[in-house]
């Protein structure tokens, strides 16, 4: 399957998707490359910039083609490789967007993903737009922190992310059409769109409560469910009065232990489910459990919390994934070698395990690597 990629922002990961399934996916790129080849090269410290591994990343395993788009002899060729496409993926400000009507009359058995902040239309259809305004645009942003601190942008290219996801699935049911019936089709995305459907379930809870989700949840959270520190970082706890089990064994564990966060969490109030609820619950609790799980390392307190059965996980940060001992035996993490500046990084793997090894990874193409048809 040929796939035509023109996106450098927000519509990267779409191809990135299906090239980890073996299609072939071609970046088409003016002279100097699509604005996303503007990251910090891979000279000296420059090399280990974000915006090099995020490039890395989303262009994993794609073919680059140089084609002037404003020569006549450019868009011969490019019309060329069109007849053969299955899919031609566009964004906004990025080559070919403007251009749908003549894109559709080249290729018209293709699916043609245009993908764009707000979508082609509307009142926003030409808003200037970050990751940081499409999160706020969307409503990810209102829901990420803590209630009595600002919104937060959570971190990463999450725009990009989750639209590549949503742009891949919905062109994945039109091509599925396409190849079956031989007719093209047009999918608009919109980021904003996008974002607004991942709100984890503030749709629902507004469909089925009328309660408009907060930060730090709908208002209701239990003063045990929440991250406490420990030793060597954070742990997540939830240990509410419905979840007796967790709750007792939690109770139980530091009673064992002699430590007399025991005795004040057997007290008569931390059976009053409404007390729970409360910010005077919430403070003590976090100084008394604090108080506990300060002398122990994650990994110490999620050993005995699974034995217990308290519902406990570390907080992981990125150093502590690269060396999860889960991942590693099931070699999760690949090491590549980056082609155009030398660095060796350990990459993501597959995310899914399928009876035949359809998935797999490669490098980003320098900037016209592939000079002959695919």
């Amino acid at each position: 399957m040929n796939i035509l990629d023109m996106t450098y922002g927000m519509g990267r990961y779409v191809g990135r998707l299906f090239a980890d399934l073996g299609a072939v996916v071609t970046r088409i790129e003016p002279p100097g490359g699509l604005p996303d080849r503007g990251s910090p090269s891979c000279d000296g410290e420059a090399m280990h910039g974000p915006a090099v591994y995020e490039f890395e990343f989303l262009n994993a395993s794609k073919d680059s083609r140089v084609i002037d788009l404003q020569s006549g002899e450019g868009r011969s060729l490019f019309a060329g490789l069109a007849e053969s496409a299955q899919v031609v993926l566009l964004e906004r400000g990025g080559p070919l967007y403007d251009e749908l009507a003549w894109l559709s009359s080249i290729a018209p058995s293709a699916v043609i993903t245009s993908i764009s902040p707000f979508g082609r239309t509307g009142p926003w259809a030409d808003a200037p737009a970050t990751d940081l305004t499409l999160q706020a645009a969307g409503g990810i942003a209102w829901l990420s922190g803590r209630l009595d601190n600002a919104p937060l942008r959570l971190p990463g290219s999450q725009t990009a992310m989750i639209t590549g996801v949503y742009a891949g699935v919905a062109t994945s049911i039109a091509l599925y059409d396409s190849l079956a019936a031989g007719r093209g089709h047009v999918v608009d995305v919109s980021a904003q769109e996008c974002i607004a459907h991942s709100l984890q379930n503030s749709i629902q809870m507004w469909d089925f409560e009328k309660k408009i989700s907060m930060r730090g949840g709908e208002g209701t959270r239990d003063a045990s469910e929440d991250m406490f520190a420990c030793k060597d970082g954070l742990i997540f706890l939830a240990a509410p009065r419905t979840l007796g089990v967790s709750w007792n064994s939690l109770v139980a564990w530091i009673c064992e232990t002699g430590h007399p966060a025991g005795a004040e969490l057997s007290t008569e109030r931390w059976a009053d489910r409404v007390w729970r609820l409360g910010g005077e619950a919430k403070r003590i609790l976090r100084e008394t459990i604090e108080s506990f799980t300060c002398q122990y390392t994650k990994q110490e307190l999620t050993q005995e919390a699974i034995k217990r059965k308290v519902v406990m996980a570390p907080v992981n940060t990125v150093r502590d994934v690269l060396d999860d001992p889960q991942l590693q035996y099931r070699n999760y993490f690949e090491q590549m070698s980056l082609a155009h500046c030398g660095a060796s990084v350990q990459f993501p793997g597959a995310p899914y395990r399928l009876s035949e090894p359809v998935w797999s990874v490669s490098p980003s193409s320098p900037l016209g690597a592939a000079t002959v048809p695919r």
